[in-house]
């Protein structure tokens, strides 16, 4: 396995002994989250899910949570906590494609639909349940992974306007996975650079628009630079795993206790879904526009329609064969299932709505429910 561990060695000195995890005893297990502390998934869903589960294990488990990157950046996170120097994080399969390639095929298929719900549920579904080599990569590095959610439709926040596919050819672009490719062929520059790497890249001028979401522009910054939203949205990715935990923590829970993880593992991923990428996402688009000064540019929808299209009819070809190149056996099958649940999702998503709880509920009843604890 082949991990930046740069992060991971400079976390080194603290260490933490995997403890036994009992109903006779009570433990507190460490979630390193690279994100900053004020990000949602730190400052409202971490903190919520961990408050339930040491409820409903009765204290037998809790949950430190020390966020901004303290103990691993999002490279390094893989590594850390295969190596116990922490319990549980948050993982981009992107920055490590080689490690998790599975997984990294789920998340390079783009998305062309402005259904969260769809898209996130079908990921999950996928990862969890048809996908096994994507388990398997997992218990390889000794990681159980559990939680999931897609973004919203990504748009392009320049330093300076982008109407067209004239304006954005020759543009440095944040890209990673299938989003690297998709601005190849709109003739911009993809910059594979890491969700906080792209901030001192975007202020030194390095990089000219950062690809994304409207909650990044506020919580990394981007805002401060990048001041021209182009309002044409362009796919959306995932999934972001939110509960990557460390494979021998896990084993030692009893199986209520896991089951109890599987519950708010659920609830984390509605909470970030509807929670961050649409309901706060709205919310901070028109704070920025209020506050930092952002404005939105008419960009070409049909000329944006037709590069969407054309990436589109090409992506599983190009996705399948760069999975092969990582080992990866029957790549096809995999976009075909996260397409298939796609369709099976987005039936449920309108009874869903905005509703976090409904989306909670579902996708227990359509995936941690079916889950058998000793093949996870």
């Amino acid at each position: 396995m082949s991990i930046d561990r740069s992060a991971a060695l400079v976390a080194g000195a603290l260490m933490l002994a995997l403890p036994s995890v009992g109903p006779a005893s009570a433990v507190e297990l460490v979630y390193g989250s690279w994100p900053p502390a004020g990000e949602y998934l730190n400052r409202v869903a971490l903190p919520k899910a961990f408050e339930g589960i040491k409820k409903e294990t009765n204290g037998a488990i809790t949950w430190k949570l020390v966020p901004g990157g303290q103990l691993a950046d999002p490279k390094a996170t893989y590594q850390a906590i295969t190596d116990g120097l922490m319990h549980a994080g948050l993982g981009i399969s992107t920055y490590v494609p080689n490690v998790v390639p599975s997984l990294n095929t789920i998340y390079s298929t783009i998305v062309f639909r402005d259904d969260v719900v769809a898209a996130s549920g079908a990921a999950l579904e996928t990862l969890t349940l048809n996908c096994p080599s994507c388990i398997e990569e997992f218990r390889k590095i000794n990681i159980v992974p559990l939680s999931a959610w897609t973004s919203s439709p990504y748009q392009l926040a320049c330093r300076e306007p982008v109407r067209n596919l004239a304006d954005l050819k020759g543009k440095r672009v944040r890209g990673t996975g299938g989003n690297a490719d998709l601005m190849k062929m709109a003739g911009a520059v993809p910059i594979a650079a890491t969700l906080v790497e792209a901030v001192s890249l975007l202020q030194r001028g390095g990089m000219d628009c950062q690809f994304g979401v409207h909650t990044w522009l506020k919580i990394f910054g981007y805002a401060d630079f990048a001041k021209y939203l182009t309002d044409t949205p362009l796919g959306l990715t995932g999934p972001a795993v939110g509960l990557m935990l460390n494979r021998d923590a896990w084993n030692k829970m009893t199986p209520d206790q896991k089951r109890v993880h599987l519950k708010y593992a659920a609830q984390l991923s509605a909470e970030l879904a509807l929670g961050q990428f649409v309901i706060e996402n709205e919310k901070i688009l028109n704070e920025l526009k209020a506050n930092k000064g952002v404005q939105i540019v008419r960009g070409d929808a049909k000329e944006f329609a037709d590069l969407a299209k054309r990436y589109d009819a090409a992506q599983r070809e190009t996705n399948i064969a760069n999975a092969k190149k990582f080992g990866v056996a029957n790549p096809g099958a995999i976009i075909d299932a996260y397409v298939k649940a796609q369709e099976k999702w987005a039936k449920l998503s309108p009874a869903i709505g905005r509703d976090i709880d409904k989306f909670a509920d579902a996708i227990w009843r359509e995936v941690y429910s079916k889950v058998d604890l000793a093949k996870l």
